[in-house]
């Protein structure tokens, strides 16, 4: 074998990285994740090591529809060139006692996001980026999607509530 140049670096890479909160009806959105996690084939079988509806069990939801609008209407806003994009999912999860989310990121989606549901000390940790979210009813991160994040274990016998979603890139084909 032989190798002519082999490098392993990093570069400085724009990213997106927003938090804030809304006021909502967490009971309504806990109600339907418990619901939508009975039925779930996907409990502890994703990077979340917990309790996870399917996919898309929030996309067409009303109540998650408005929250996403208000969010697509500040990205608007940005002064950053945006790409044109759409829902592509939206799950809902619980993490009970000893549950975490594993170390992931939402590629090759463009955006992604979490809505928290009620309070909860398991923060979200971005580790590139240096930033952490404790979880309150009603906050909300939006970042690219390629930003590695994580959680550790749920060392509190209290459940943690959360919607996340994924935007993804409108291509070319699908807007003619």
């Amino acid at each position: 074998m032989i190798i002519n140049k082999e490098i392993a670096s990093k570069i400085l890479r724009d990213y997106i990285f927003i938090t804030g909160t809304f006021d909502i009806n967490s009971k309504y959105f806990k109600k339907r994740i418990d619901e939508g996690i009975q039925n779930s084939h996907l409990n502890h079988k994703t990077n979340v090591y917990g309790k996870h509806t399917d996919w898309t069990f929030f996309a067409r939801d009303p109540q998650f529809q408005t929250i996403l609008l208000q969010l697509i209407d500040h990205l608007e806003t940005l002064d950053v060139p945006l790409r044109k994009f759409t829902l592509a999912e939206a799950w809902g999860i619980r993490e009970n006692f000893g549950d975490y989310t594993r170390k992931h990121n939402h590629e090759p989606h463009y955006l992604s996001g979490v809505l928290y549901l009620n309070d909860h000390p398991q923060k979200l940790y971005f580790p590139e980026i240096n930033q952490e979210i404790t979880p309150k009813s009603g906050r909300f991160a939006i970042f690219s999607s390629f930003l590695q994040h994580k959680t550790k274990r749920n060392i509190k016998h209290k459940s943690k509530y959360a919607i996340s979603f994924n935007l993804r890139n409108v291509t070319i084909a699908e807007n003619l």
